[in-house]
């Protein structure tokens, strides 16, 4: 395995009803600056389906340092609970669907070393 990858945490969620321009403001002013904000992550893009091909979820992709990135999260969340309430107000706008986490392939599939 190469010495680098990238290591994408996914976020997935639904615009709630009547709220596309709150939750668009959301993610200038807040959104996109606290994800940035977050331990091991080095990138932020959010990606939502064009003409309405694919799914209605919205995504939100954290390009990640490496998988340690999680502790470091972990221990921040516990040390500063209060920099996380954004989390609630994200839930004013989006309706939370599921996470996954993606790598740059195949430099970071762990189940298929070569």
């Amino acid at each position: 395995m190469p010495q680098h990858y990238r290591l994408y945490h996914v976020i997935s969620g639904t615009i709630r009803p009547g709220q596309h321009g709150a939750a668009a403001m959301w993610w200038r002013e807040k959104g996109r600056s606290f994800f940035l904000s977050l331990p091991g992550v080095r990138g932020v893009q959010a990606y939502a389906p064009q003409f309405g091909l694919g799914s209605t979820a919205l995504e939100i992709w954290l390009e990640m340092d490496n998988y340690a990135a999680y502790d470091r999260g972990d221990e921040d969340m516990l040390a500063n609970p209060e920099k996380y309430a954004t989390f609630d107000e994200m839930s004013a706008f989006l309706d939370s669907g599921p996470s996954r986490l993606m790598g740059e392939w195949p430099g970071s599939d762990l189940e298929h070393p070569e």
